[in-house]
């Protein structure tokens, strides 16, 4: 019964190879002529859809936390921050002082800034008008002139060490003084009247 088997086994093997060598060997398909272009496709089917374009526009990167980027103020904030400002306090010694007062927006700005300081002088004709370009001179008890200045406007504010003043105003010649005493606290005032020009 083995010998059946392997006997049968062996023939359809061999049959097997015979078969595979008779079968018929097709040569591959010959290469297009040249100059050989595809025919189109019929006129009912839908051309393939093409992708958009890229975009040739070109974006900025984003700014990076090093470049420095330089803001562009409104022409208004530009003239503003050029213009000087409306008071600048000046120093000579230990006293610091301002003035001005000419105009609304100047007296405004001395009215915040008068808690700064303890001695508030104000200059005026006795008609009412303002007076300005007034000397100023402050001297200590021994006649030794600690200021020496020119108010621009009927406003001056100082802010001297506590002590007894000799205080001098000229207005074109005119000069009127007093003594003042300033303390350790508080605010010393003074007004001086001119007569007015005829």
């Amino acid at each position: 019964m083995k010998l059946f088997l392997t006997v049968a086994l062996s023939l359809t093997i061999i049959a097997l190879v015979a078969h595979a060598q008779d079968a018929p060997t097709y040569p591959p398909p010959p290469a297009p002529p040249p100059g050989y272009y595809p025919p189109p496709p019929p006129p009912n089917m839908a051309p393939p859809e093409m992708a958009p374009p890229a975009s040739t526009e070109m974006i900025p990167p984003p700014p990076s936390s090093q470049q420095a980027v330089t803001p562009v103020m409104p022409p208004a904030q530009q003239m503003q921050s050029q213009s000087p400002p409306a008071l600048q306090a000046q120093q000579q010694g230990n006293i610091t002082f301002v003035s001005g007062g000419a105009g609304d927006e100047d007296r405004a700005a001395l009215k915040q800034v008068e808690s700064q300081y303890n001695l508030r002088l104000m200059f005026a004709a006795r008609n009412g008008d303002f007076l300005a370009n007034i000397a100023v001179t402050l001297s200590d008890m021994r006649g030794n002139a600690v200021l020496d200045t020119i108010s621009d406007g009927p406003i001056f504010y100082a802010h001297v060490p506590p002590g007894r003043y000799r205080l001098t105003v000229s207005n074109e010649g005119q000069a009127q003084s007093r003594d003042v005493s300033v303390g350790p606290s508080g605010a010393t005032s003074a007004d001086f009247y001119w007569a007015a020009a005829s």
